[in-house]
């Protein structure tokens, strides 16, 4: 029996939703905790009801999470087809297709990751088990693809790629937390 090729294109997208929703189930409960503990909250109710200043919390974070997920499956995906440029001689391209399947790997960890939507350490915990799940999943598949040569220098080219990435976003964030310390510190 024959099926779509395109039946788990959905996935990924699924998979978005599902960490970012559970991320932001579980940040709105921290972050109104905190509100409260610094007495903002009872602010808020007088603008909002419980309920409305819950709901605009959840969806800031889940705009905020769901573009973080996006992009950096966006740059996954880059990285991952740049490294296939360098490493992998082919001439069809079934190379990504063999890949596809991964992805509900990722879809079963946004699932489980529902069950624990109200601890933001256990859904990070369960992001962080299905990206180690995938990558167990994407070395092996990519061992089968082509030599032993290749494999190690795909990985080693992706892990230099979000070595290089996370560093520079971590410069960024540095300097301008510092830049802010600064600017609050020591005003001209």
């Amino acid at each position: 029996m024959r099926t779509n090729v395109y039946l788990l294109s959905y996935a990924p997208l699924i998979s978005i939703l599902l960490f970012s929703t559970s991320l932001a189930i579980a940040t709105t409960e921290l972050a109104l905790h905190w509100l409260d503990q610094v007495g903002v909250y009872d602010e808020l109710l007088q603008l909002l009801t419980a309920r409305d200043t819950k709901l605009v919390v959840w969806l800031g974070f889940l705009i905020v999470y769901f573009m973080i997920f996006s992009s950096l499956k966006l740059l996954s995906d880059t990285i991952n087809q740049l490294g296939f440029a360098f490493f992998i001689k082919e001439q069809e391209g079934t190379t990504l297709g063999m890949l596809r399947p991964g992805s509900i790997l990722l879809l079963i960890g946004g699932c489980v990751s529902f069950a624990f939507m109200t601890s933001f350490l256990h859904v990070g915990i369960v992001l962080l088990a299905s990206f180690l799940i995938y990558f167990i999943f994407y070395t092996v598949q990519i061992s089968k693809m082509t030599s032993a040569a290749g494999a190690v220098g795909l990985i080693i080219f992706s892990f230099l790629a979000w070595g290089v990435l996370l560093a520079g976003l971590s410069w960024v964030g540095l300097t301008l937390f510092n830049s802010f310390g600064e600017a609050i510190l020591f005003p001209s």
